[in-house]
């Protein structure tokens, strides 16, 4: 199993770990470590890149996947040289790539809860995609003249980035998560995130501290029939 650093800092950009082996499937060569802050795709989140470094040798990362025995994959291919087991391994992660995907992945959650400050009992989250092409929420449930609803919705979400709602975070045991219905990889914790004030939901990725480090959110349109409804959004 790999130690998940990126649960503790979003804002964690290169650390250290140990490197165990390489490993191999359909997906490619792929590094393991004893440890990362390399996010895996997943929840709606696209995986962190970068690089992995051990003097002159560099494994250049492209994806990242986790597996459903905790470990982590981070596919891609050497560079230069290769690395030995046991080697102490710099992780670097593509900055820019992180805030923005954190930036992303925070304000579906926020859409969210100004979908729940309207009262429309009838949604309920499914899915989100929190790529920077086209990230949107899907409910079960639809709406009548989800056009109208717009400007009502970005109201909320505006005024929710100006009161700086905290993200919350807490990791649960697996036996509590199991309780809660909430999935973690095998022996490691789950993780419930929220804005302060509104419910809890199990999420595994990073997150901004607080709303305004979001900045703009824009409600781009509302598609709602057969019985499902789709807010797809954009930050600016």
């Amino acid at each position: 199993m790999t130690k998940l650093n990126y649960f503790d800092n979003t804002y964690l950009f290169e650390s250290e770990a140990i490197f165990i082996e390489i490993k191999e499937n359909e997906k490619g060569k792929a590094v393991i470590l004893d440890a990362t802050i390399f996010y895996p795709q997943g929840g709606g989140q696209p995986a962190d890149k970068g690089e992995i470094v051990s003097g002159d040798n560099i494994f250049v990362v492209s994806d990242v996947r986790l597996d459903e025995s905790g470990t982590v994959w981070h596919f891609g291919e050497f560079k230069t040289g290769e690395f030995k087991q046991g080697d102490k391994v710099d992780l670097k992660i593509d900055k820019d790539r992180r805030i923005l995907n954190a930036k992303l992945h925070s304000a579906g959650h926020l859409l969210d809860c100004a979908v729940s400050k309207m009262g429309i009992e009838n949604l309920k989250a499914t899915k989100g995609f929190h790529f920077p092409d086209g990230p949107y929420v899907e409910y079960d449930g639809t709406i009548e003249n989800p056009a109208e609803i717009i400007p009502v919705l970005q109201k909320n979400i505006d005024e929710m980035i100006v009161q700086n709602l905290q993200v919350e975070r807490k990791d649960l045991s697996p036996e509590e998560a199991n309780v809660k219905g909430i999935w973690a990889p095998a022996g490691k914790s789950a993780r419930v995130v929220n804005f302060a004030g509104f419910s809890i939901c199990g999420c595994g990725g990073t997150h901004v501290n607080s709303a305004s480090e979001i900045g703009k959110i824009t409600i781009r349109k509302i598609k709602s029939n057969q019985g499902k409804t789709k807010i797809a959004y954009a930050v600016e």
